[in-house]
């Protein structure tokens, strides 16, 4: 704190950096006469081989991907209606098997099921 004190007291308090009158009123003009009078030359861009194959490749991926998951799709083995059959028939008979044994089970014949089952 005494440092800054000193030190404003001793160079004063103003600033001591001055623009001169008009100077940003012709900065422009100043610069632009600076600069050469030549024109700008167009360049071509020179595109490598691989990013101008690039999108060509994105797309035979694409397609490729899709061709064999839908040759995937169509070549799996698809399930035999006959196995099918099997299956629930195989899945009815064992129903029916257990239905057989509870009735065995609990005492229960032919006539006191259907005694139940017309009362319902």
């Amino acid at each position: 704190m005494k440092e800054e004190e000193y030190l404003k007291n001793r160079m004063g308090r103003e600033n001591p950096f001055r623009v001169p009158e008009g100077y940003f009123d012709s900065l422009t003009a100043r610069v632009m006469s600076s600069l050469p009078e030549s024109e700008s030359k167009v360049v071509p861009i020179r595109r490598s081989l691989t990013s101008r194959l690039r999108p060509l490749l994105y797309m035979a991926a694409s397609l490729f991907i899709a061709i064999a998951g839908f040759t995937i799709y169509k070549l799996a083995p698809e399930p035999d209606g006959r196995q099918g059959q099997a299956v629930v028939a195989q899945e009815s008979a064992s129903q029916r098997d257990y239905f057989e044994e509870a009735a065995d089970y609990a005492m229960v014949d032919n006539i006191e099921i259907y005694a139940c089952l017309t009362t319902e």
